[in-house]
């Protein structure tokens, strides 16, 4: 029996946690960096350098390496007892994970719906799953 698939909302959870891990990680980059630009009202809109790195940071670290890793998920996933794996159940590797960042950017030009897609197939897959050969599924 394979394990049951990660549907559009227990995702959408683990994204919402990553972008918070995220957040908190922008701003002890600022802190540290002193990013003025950062904590300006007035500079609304505009990408900071602590913004820049700390996302960039993120994703690498969190997203990209952690999914190709044992752990097979990002902080996000990993709290909401998710994972990432190929479609025989297998382990990614990091250029797979690298690319199926990458592949995020189909997801969202797509006004997001390439991410709702989760919701709406038997397999509950995403586009950047499907572009990927990607599964997300529940840990044992």
């Amino acid at each position: 029996m394979s394990p049951k698939p990660a549907g559009f909302w227990i995702r959408f959870l683990a994204l919402f946690i990553d972008s918070i891990l995220s957040a908190v990680l922008t701003l002890i980059i600022a802190v540290l960096i002193g990013d003025s630009t950062y904590f300006s009202s007035s500079a609304l809109g505009e990408t900071s350098l602590a913004d820049s790195i700390g996302g960039l940071i993120y994703s690498l670290v969190f997203i990209v390496i952690f999914t190709a890793s044992n752990l097979m998920g990002s902080p996000g996933k990993l709290a909401c007892r998710i994972k990432v794996v190929n479609e025989d159940m297998t382990q990614i590797s990091l250029l797979k994970s690298f690319g199926r960042w990458l592949a995020y950017i189909l997801s969202t030009i797509t006004l997001l719906i390439g991410y709702m897609m989760a919701g709406w197939n038997r397999e509950k897959k995403a586009l950047h799953d499907i572009v990927c050969g990607t599964r997300v599924v529940y840990r044992d």
